[in-house]
């Protein structure tokens, strides 16, 4: 069952990410985690070099949208910042979130050519391995989370764990 749920590709951070390859395999819609994956927890300073990278995604034909489980607030500040769609109160794993970034990125239809890029298993990768969408997990950019995100880790390097085994048998 865990192999259902294994991310399509582990990276360190969206830096690491071959936007060239994603485009070779027909993918061009980015549903995108805001907290620790592009914008440090709690914090609402974007990283130039995260615009950087958004820019280059966007030249390459991508169309971005936020999605992020936090609220109203910090999500439309992160939008503004960014310049791009975004999905507050997403309620990741559900599939609703997703859905919702899926209708404002190609008109509500549920699209294979889209990757769900984000930093943690139990909220990003199931959700999106829910609807069958191309995953790649990064890792968080800081180490201050949320509390329940500090317990999912622990379970979560366990699986990841799982993974990487599998990966080199």
């Amino acid at each position: 069952m865990l192999k259902r749920f294994k991310p399509d590709m582990i990276c360190n951070s969206i830096y690491d990410i071959d936007l060239g390859k994603l485009k070779e395999k027909g993918i061009n819609y980015l549903i995108i985690d805001i907290d620790n994956t592009l914008v440090a927890w709690g914090e609402f300073e974007v990283d130039t070099r995260v615009l950087s990278w958004l820019e280059a995604a966007k030249k390459l034909g991508f169309k971005i949208c936020l999605v992020s489980n936090n609220q109203r607030e910090r999500v439309k500040k992160i939008e503004k910042a960014l310049g791009l769609p975004g999905v507050y109160s997403a309620k990741k794993p559900l599939k609703s979130g997703f859905l919702k970034a899926s209708y404002i990125l190609h008109e509500g239809k549920k699209n294979h050519q889209t990757a769900v890029i984000g930093d943690q298993f139990f909220t990003d990768v199931i959700g999106a391995k829910r609807l069958k969408l191309f995953v790649i997990l990064v890792r968080p950019l800081k180490e201050k989370e949320f509390f329940l995100t500090r317990i999912n880790r622990i379970f979560e390097k366990r699986i990841l764990k799982y993974y990487m085994k599998d990966e080199e048998e």
